[in-house]
């Protein structure tokens, strides 16, 4: 952070330095009057945050006289730190697949790139994780992509700020039975997780119009509930799936096959107002996100995170 500014200069360096994170290379900065009437501050506290940011070699500025001052360079470090963002908490899927490894590992490469320290918690369900995005609690979340625009049509606070391609959060789900059968039967109990939006909206298309018990639990327990038969079926994504101990059956619902190109999309999801975070997820690269992540489920990289 810039040193030697007093609390007025300290607030208008960090609304200067958000507004110049938007500024092209090479384009042309608001006048000097125009930032002054602006930040309700004299032109003397204007000129002298910004000959302290040209100073710490956060910016650089070309003044062509009548034509106005632009910006030739910029330290994007630097000017964060000014925003006072000095790092980043996400919000992703609890990493029991390689695949959901893999976009842990890849998101903390890229921000790794930009120079900007990522940190992240994981939580099973879209829905909490979505909610402490509204809450303020993380910079963003990583859930389907139906997930999210489920969310989204519920609230005007959220955006997709990055999409990542099909067969990036899950490679398909699938109905998973704890024994051999022709399909889901009247008086089955059914695993389901309240809190996963996804599931929750697979299952109940695959049972519709059938007498069955739902036991919820856990996403992460359904595994182990199928194991010990206190379920018959379930809805899971294949990626981590033993085909040797059950017994697998494609999705039988239409519209629960349509709805699957969605929910195996991974998109990243901000509070909209969040502008920065829009910025720092502009400068990642989503082939580089997938190229790590198709490493790691390789086994060519080790997951780190």
């Amino acid at each position: 952070m810039i040193q030697g500014l007093n609390s007025k200069s300290s607030v208008v360096l960090k609304n200067l330095a958000e507004e110049l994170l938007f500024i092209e290379l090479d384009s042309r900065i608001p006048r000097i009057e125009e930032l002054s009437s602006r930040y309700g501050v004299g032109r003397g506290t204007i000129q002298n945050v910004l000959k302290k940011m040209e100073e710490s070699r956060c910016i650089a500025l070309e003044s062509r006289g009548h034509l106005g001052t632009f910006l030739r360079n910029k330290n994007m470090d630097l000017l964060l730190q000014c925003c006072g963002v000095s790092s980043i908490i996400g919000v992703m899927p609890l990493p029991y697949s390689r695949k959901y490894e893999g976009l842990a590992t890849a998101m903390h490469a890229s921000y790794e790139k930009i120079g900007i320290p990522l940190h992240c918690a994981f939580m099973r369900g879209a829905t909490i994780r979505l909610d402490n995005v509204i809450d303020g609690r993380y910079d963003f979340a990583l859930v389907s992509k139906y997930a999210a625009m489920s969310a989204i049509r519920k609230s005007d606070d959220l955006m997709i700020v990055k999409e990542f391609g099909s067969g990036s959060y899950v490679s398909r789900h699938a109905v998973v039975f704890a024994e051999e059968t022709s399909g889901i039967q009247d008086g089955m109990k059914i695993g389901i997780d309240s809190y996963s939006i996804d599931q929750q909206v697979l299952t109940n298309l695959e049972v519709k119009n059938k007498n069955v018990e739902f036991i919820n639990l856990n996403y992460m327990h359904l595994l182990e509930h199928l194991k010990a038969k206190s379920i018959d079926a379930m809805v899971w994504n294949v990626d981590e799936i033993d085909n040797g101990s059950f017994f697998l059956s494609e999705l039988s619902s239409k519209e629960a096959l349509e709805m699957d190109k969605e929910m195996s999309q991974a998109v990243c999801v901000i509070n909209k107002n969040n502008t920065k975070m829009e910025f720092m997820f502009n400068q990642i690269s989503t082939d580089h996100v997938m190229q790590v992540q198709k490493q790691v489920e390789l086994g060519m990289l080790i997951p780190k995170y």
